[in-house]
């Protein structure tokens, strides 16, 4: 158990100090950015950053801090389709974008978050302050 990516201030403490739409951008949105995940998963050598083994398949972008917006304008559709919902579709923060066009600012985000397993996230939701996530 890696307690460090355990955010200190629950989700709902921070969503009040910044525009909600901007807010929820980086704290809901971003976790379905494919791009994203890749990146994480790149960058962390697809290891968990909470139990440490491999990730195989498929991870969860979890927020390390949710004290932070996002400040790019951009946004793609991301299907997401269910079973019930063929042709489902989201507005997500357009990272690969952010990447190209401001480094910095793309870091300011990836620095916040980690990739972790599907049980891992609930592992570490059970840890977190009620009302963490």
């Amino acid at each position: 158990m890696n307690l460090k990516i355990i955010p200190a201030r629950k989700a709902a403490d921070c969503e009040k100090n910044y525009n909600r739409e901007l807010w929820l951008k980086f704290a809901r949105r971003i976790t379905k950015n494919a791009f994203v995940k890749e990146f994480l998963a790149l960058r962390d050598s697809g290891t968990c950053a909470w139990c440490g083994e491999k990730i195989a398949d498929a991870g969860n972008i979890h927020h390390t801090a949710y004290d932070h917006s996002c400040s790019f304008a951009g946004i793609i559709i991301v299907r997401q389709q269910t079973v019930q919902r063929h042709s489902k579709k989201r507005e997500v923060p357009d990272c690969e974008r952010c990447k190209a066009e401001n480094q910095e600012r793309f870091d300011a985000c990836m620095g916040k978050l980690v990739l972790v397993h599907p049980l891992c996230n609930m592992a570490i939701s059970a840890h977190q302050p009620e009302g963490g996530v």
